[in-house]
């Protein structure tokens, strides 16, 4: 929308200059008029009622707002998305023994996938946002669902065969903070598994970090032997640490 608005303004400004009747002052006040409905454009997009303008906010507000509407979250749930929790889901069935956390659940759709492939492991699911956990307890109401902070999630330490975090850490300010609460949080020979877009294809003004394969493996480093390899039609990277 931004491109189009631009391109058209560039036309309407050449035509303008084209007009002889039209004085420096004319002009300068239509161009005054053009910056302003532009101006305006931009701000209508902000605010529209879209999961891509809801979440560039970056905000707990923001993500409430997003999971507490029907009509935000049935887009979110996206075919896409859907895919890349099957996707996740079947990478860590081998990985999931006992007791399994997912830190940054949403709306409980990744442990829903693998609950299915993996029914006799248990689920704990922590959110910062109480309208995805509501969500989620419907979606799989044998698992304990709690709300949390990623940097302190209220589990106890040392507890879980595999502790899950997709798509979370490219949004904190404290990605280290975070990752050694999530590492704390694993049984010894347990897993973490981490995903995050590819900071080279990434450019949504939602995130604040950014990384590339290597910088992902440089991050991780300090927690623990990591493998990474690329899913989601190649737009994303998932880590798996080993404790």
């Amino acid at each position: 929308m931004t491109g189009e608005v631009s391109q058209r303004r560039v036309r309407v400004v050449r035509f303008v200059k084209g007009i002889p009747v039209l004085g420096p002052l004319s002009r300068r006040l239509y161009y005054a008029w053009l910056a302003l409905r532009d101006a305006w454009h931009g701000f209508k997009a902000n605010r529209a009622f879209t999961v891509r303008a809801v979440t560039r906010r970056n905000t707990r507000r923001a993500y409430e707002k997003l999971f507490g509407h029907d009509e935000l979250v049935e887009e979110y749930l996206g075919a896409e998305r859907l895919r890349f929790y099957d996707e996740v889901a079947e990478i860590c069935v081998p990985l999931a023994g006992r007791r399994v956390a997912d830190v940054g659940c949403g709306t409980g759709h990744l442990l829903r996938a693998l609950a299915d492939r993996t029914p006799n492991a248990r689920f704990v699911g922590v959110d910062f946002s109480e309208n995805a956990i509501r969500r989620a307890q419907s979606l799989l109401p044998e698992a304990r669902w709690l709300v949390g902070d990623v940097y302190a999630p209220p589990l106890e330490e040392g507890s879980f065969d595999l502790v899950l975090c997709t798509e979370v850490l490219e949004h904190l300010d404290r990605p280290g903070e975070a990752l050694d609460a999530l590492v704390r949080l694993c049984s010894p020979g347990g897993r973490v598994v981490i995903t995050v877009p590819d900071g080279a294809l990434d450019g949504w003004e939602g995130h604040v970090n950014f990384w590339s394969a290597s910088d992902l493996a440089s991050f991780l480093a300090p927690a623990g032997q990591s493998a990474i390899r690329r899913i989601d039609g190649g737009r994303t990277l998932l880590a798996v640490i080993s404790l």
